[in-house]
């Protein structure tokens, strides 16, 4: 019997710390990955806040991913996984048609992106 309560007591206690995705971080990436697929970075760039915008600018944004990122070789994102959620930011899987990355996210209280980072996945 101790061992059932023992079994309970830690599936709560790990449950009680299970991550849920925020709505907001949901909608912004969902805007995200459509605004990606179609190639438009004057979009995304227009998600960012005006202090991001200053740091990485429409040009900068464009250089971005197609040097960094190289989304013409991903291809279009297929899928986006809540991965985790790192202090008040998340980051996600991206399941591309050529490959697989990480993002994190994070935004300021007007719901625009104040930090982008993309990279491959940590195997």
């Amino acid at each position: 019997m101790k061992k059932l309560l023992l079994i309970v007591a830690i599936l709560t206690f790990s449950l009680g710390f299970a991550q849920t995705e925020k709505a907001n971080y949901k909608t912004v990436v969902s805007e995200f990955q459509t605004n990606y697929n179609e190639g438009n970075y004057q979009e995304i760039y227009n998600m960012f806040n005006a202090n991001l915008q200053k740091t990485l600018t429409l040009e900068k944004t464009k250089s971005f991913f197609k040097t960094n990122v190289k989304a013409e070789a991903l291809g279009n994102i297929t899928a986006v996984d809540l991965k985790e959620i790192i202090r008040t930011g998340h980051n996600y899987k991206f399941t591309f048609e050529n490959g697989a990355g990480e993002a994190y996210f994070l935004l300021d209280d007007n719901n625009k992106i104040s930090g982008l980072q993309m990279y491959p996945i940590q195997e």
